[in-house]
């Protein structure tokens, strides 16, 4: 049987064991939501319109009978032929992550925006900031949710090295600036919507999306700061979260990434103490203990 991943058919599709028939770019599709991905990100990483990916999953739902993209996903990543001969830094969970998800020590929760066909907000799905896409080995088609930590010893060794305390308080935190957040987010997306398709608007719009940006930033000094004796616990200090905060919403607003997109700037990062630097650097951190462990005694 050809692998599920979209290898192909006389007919160039595939099949698996408890799924439907998919096509190469449905398993794709299905690879990359696997992996954590928006629609807009799935677009964006097979260079395609972000309304092709809709379709394709709108065909999946006629064709399948599945009521949304979780119950997908969920189908996809549960077949058999999912789990065999997978690379040691999969993320071995279910997607999208279910709420109070703590099976793995590195998980850290961030909400996902989808869209629809009109780039409307849809809803957030839950997902971990440590999560990528990578290429199967010795593919140049098959998609795979990694963890940009590595494998389940290098999660282990990273939650130990921040603290498993430090991260469920962080963790927390970061519920709370979430919940806050999504409402501006939703907002930000409707005005940069209106600002693509109405441009004789784009400066009006551009101080609506100003003026969002600076009351959620009040709202976010204000929460934070009722929460000063939390961040002096974890050795954060307050003006370095606010401008941490604040680099995430204008990257948000400028080119729409996510917090997954992009790495803490040398110059936030360096506002805070070095001993929180390997939360904001996971991958850095851990390249730096694999490489130390794999380095030969002298």
């Amino acid at each position: 049987m050809p692998s599920l991943a979209g290898e192909s058919q006389s007919e160039g599709s595939a099949r698996a064991e408890g799924f439907p028939k998919v096509t190469q770019r449905q398993a794709q599709i299905l690879d990359l939501a696997a992996a954590g991905l928006s629609d807009k990100e799935i677009a964006r990483q097979l260079h395609v319109a972000h309304r092709t990916v809709r379709t394709h999953f709108e065909k999946l739902y006629h064709d399948s009978g599945f009521r949304n993209r979780s119950q997908a996903v969920a189908t996809w990543t549960a077949r058999p032929e999912a789990g065999r001969r997978r690379p040691a830094d999969e993320c071995p969970y279910p997607k999208p992550f279910p709420p109070g998800f703590a099976e793995c020590p590195a998980f850290q929760a961030t909400q996902m925006v989808a869209l629809d066909i009109s780039y409307r907000p849809l809803g957030s799905i839950s997902t971990c900031r440590h999560l990528e896409s990578r290429l199967m080995p010795n593919t140049n088609f098959r998609w795979y949710g990694a963890c940009v930590i590595g494998d389940a010893e290098a999660r282990r060794r990273w939650s130990n090295k921040v603290g498993s305390s430090r991260l469920r308080d962080i963790s927390t935190l970061r519920q709370e600036v979430s919940t806050l957040s999504g409402p501006y987010v939703q907002r930000l997306w409707e005005l940069k919507l209106a600002r693509q398709n109405d441009p004789q608007m784009a400066e009006p719009i551009s101080r609506q999306v100003d003026a969002a940006v600076d009351q959620f930033m009040t709202q976010m000094r204000e929460v934070l700061a009722n929460r000063r004796a939390v961040l002096d616990e974890l050795h954060m200090p307050l003006e370095a979260c606010l401008r941490l905060v604040r680099v995430a919403i204008d990257q948000f607003v400028k080119q729409g990434h996510s917090e997954a997109d992009w790495e803490v700037p040398d110059e936030v990062l360096a506002l805070f103490p070095d001993d929180v630097h390997s939360y904001f650097r996971p991958r850095q951190t851990a390249d730096e203990t694999s490489g130390a462990r794999s380095k030969p005694a002298p």
